[in-house]
């Protein structure tokens, strides 16, 4: 089990809220632990994070009822909408315009995206929308290469974005891709060390992450929910606090049409069947 027995009363049912491991553990925890006092104080509810190992597990404990809701990318929660009926809440301002980065090893003397022909690619997680998605579609209808047999050997799936750069940035690998927020991130604090890996190619802009709910959970508590993130206010504190972790200046409406595109290139990849 996830979690121990609750109540019985509603009021101190618990709310159940994952994301996908997009970032090591630690960033993770970081990042999630303000919005978890976030939502227990608007909610009124006990919050629990439930920490998750891969991706496919984030949608099979949302299908199984095991998780509320949970912060998926566009390809994670096409998945869970198409085997279980999950629905879009909210999401970033950024998420409705959001890209990845290619970057290179700079002792690869490699500078736009056709050179990484031939050479060690690797992506993030095979279910990752910004890091092996898109990109995987970008790479085949701009550049005309064909990720499982143009690299050299077959690419690696790193399964996070800031793996993605320690790995090119060793010079294990000569290129990849991740998202740009974390790219961001990553390089104003200092932990990208910029002698050795660059940026090569920023794609197109797509929309990615939401925070989904389960279908069966009912309408007033994901009114509340969705009610919490969009009444977040950067002149307040806390409220600040929990945007600047979530990389965003507020939080909009998601609706089930904004992620028909993503459905469309899954399956145009072959990454849904």
């Amino acid at each position: 089990m996830l979690l121990a027995a609750a109540s019985s009363s509603p009021a101190a049912e618990v709310i159940r809220v994952t994301g996908i491991p997009d970032e090591n553990p630690t960033e993770l925890a970081r990042k999630n632990a303000p919005l978890v006092v976030l939502l227990e104080k608007h909610l009124g509810r006990r919050v629990t994070y439930i920490p998750v190992t891969d991706y496919g597990a984030a949608v099979s404990g949302l299908i199984a009822g095991k998780i509320d809701f949970a912060w998926l990318g566009g390809f994670t929660h096409v998945q869970a909408r198409l085997m279980a009926g999950a629905k879009p809440v909210v999401m970033r301002d950024i998420d409705r315009k959001f890209q990845s980065v290619f970057i290179a090893n700079a002792r690869s003397n490699i500078h736009t995206v056709a050179e990484c022909k031939g050479k060690t690619f690797a992506f993030g997680a095979k279910s990752s929308t910004s890091g092996h998605l898109m990109p995987r579609y970008f790479l085949l209808t701009q550049y005309k290469i064909n990720a499982d047999v143009d690299f050299a050997g077959m690419p690696v799936y790193s399964g996070a974005h800031d793996a993605t750069v320690k790995l090119v940035e060793s010079g294990k690998i000569e290129c990849g891709v991740l998202n740009s927020e974390v790219w961001e991130r990553l390089a104003a604090a200092g932990k990208v060390d910029k002698g050795r890996v660059s940026v090569i190619w920023t794609t197109p802009e797509y929309v990615d992450y939401v925070w989904t709910a389960r279908k069966d959970l009912a309408p007033d508590l994901v009114a509340k929910f969705r009610d919490v993130f969009l009444g977040l206010d950067p002149t307040r504190p806390e409220d600040k606090a929990v945007l600047d972790l979530q990389g965003a200046h507020k939080f909009v409406l998601a609706s089930p049409a904004d992620f028909d595109a993503i459905e469309k290139i899954g399956r145009i990849t072959g990454l849904i069947k």
